[in-house]
Parts: C-alpha cells; sequence; structure tokens
C-alpha cells in the first residue's frame, strides 16, 4: 500500500500535522510505503486559471515543488491530507494546492461519466483541527467530500479534531491520534487481506 501524506499546516508539530503523522506512522508499521509534504516547506503557485489542463495538457502546466506531489498521488492507494481550520477554512497552503488539483480533472468533466484522470478507489482520510467545537465548520465536510468524489474516490474518512489550540498537548490530540491509528490498521489490513 502507498500513502501521500499533505501535510497544510505551517506548523510541523501542530496538530493536525501531528495526527497524520500518528497515520504515517502506524501505516508505515504495518508495511505500508509512506511519502510525507510538508506544503509550507515547498515553492509552488496557486493555479493559474489558464485551462492548459483541459485544453493541451492532462498535466498542470506549472513545474515547481507540488509536480511531484500530483505526479505521486496518481500512484498512491491511501490519500491523507491534514490541515487546521484558520479564519472558517482550511491553510492558504491547503487551499493553493487543492486549487492545482483542478488539473486530475478531464476536460468537460461535468458533462462526463469518467471526469477525473485518477484511477479510481482510492482511499482518502481528511483531518481537520480547530480550536472551536463539533458544531463549528461541519460544511469542511460535505465541501471536501464533494471534491473526493470528483476525483473518483471512495467516500472519504474525517477526523474533525474539535477543541485543539496551538499549546494542546499530545495528551489533549489523544482521543483524535487513536482514530487515526485505528483507521490505518483497519485499510493496512483489508489490503493485505486482498
Amino acid at each position: 500500500m502507498k500513502v501521500i501524506t499533505i501535510l497544510g499546516s505551517p506548523r510541523r508539530k501542530g496538530n493536525s500535522s501531528s495526527i497524520a503523522r500518528v497515520f504515517s506512522e502506524k501505516a508505515q508499521s504495518l508495511g505500508a510505503e509512506v511519502f510525507t509534504y510538508h506544503l509550507n516547506t515547498m515553492g509552488f503557485r496557486g493555479c493559474q486559471g489558464c485551462m492548459a489542463c483541459k485544453e493541451t495538457l492532462e498535466h498542470c502546466v506549472l513545474r515547481d515543488d507540488l509536480t511531484e506531489v500530483l505526479d505521486a498521488i496518481h500512484g498512491a492507494d491511501v490519500l491523507v491530507m491534514a490541515s487546521p481550520v484558520y479564519y472558517h477554512n482550511v491553510s492558504g497552503q491547503f487551499k493553493t494546492f487543492l486549487d492545482r488539483t483542478f488539473s486530475f480533472l478531464k476536460p468537460n468533466f461535468f458533462g462526463r461519466p469518467d471526469p477525473c484522470r485518477l484511477p479510481p478507489g482510492k482511499k482518502a482520510l481528511l483531518i481537520f483541527s480547530q480550536g472551536q467545537g463539533e458544531d463549528a465548520y461541519q460544511y469542511l465536510t460535505e465541501q471536501y467530500a464533494f471534491f473526493m468524489k470528483a476525483y473518483g474516490m471512495e467516500p472519504p474518512r474525517f477526523i474533525r479534531a474539535v477543541g485543539l489550540s496551538e499549546s494542546s498537548t499530545a495528551e489533549d490530540r489523544q482521543a483524535f491520534a487513536e482514530e487515526a491509528q485505528a483507521l490505518a490498521q483497519e485499510w493496512c489490513e483489508g489490503e493485505t487481506g486482498r
């Protein structure tokens, strides 16, 4: 199993990054091949709206640090994406990455039965950490489930790590980390059981 982990927090040891790391470490311990990308350390630009990926190319026209990430996602079995919720949405780094995944979609994607260039059936886990409680920002799960469906992925799983702040400790994140570990075990064991 190949796992691609995208860390959208500017903090390497922040809440969302730490929970994603728990998933990745557990998956790796069970034999998965894991590749992790910390977006804040990478050099990349946002989508240029040029439509080259729909008119002349089958990939994003930009060549920068995200090129490797977008290519790696094609061959992944599992995509883990983690971001804190800043100002009512994902981090700017994560949103810029997601905008570039527009290149996964084929021309006229709304009107065709095979809208995406990715192989279908990938698993996706999205980890969102936030200071506010469970009732805040629920719309993010619906919004990002829409993208994963468009990309032909299985219905995504979400870990909403609520009530955390920049001073949260591993103990504060424990329940969310355990959820991540259990999911890594479920998916890795499911892969080996095929």
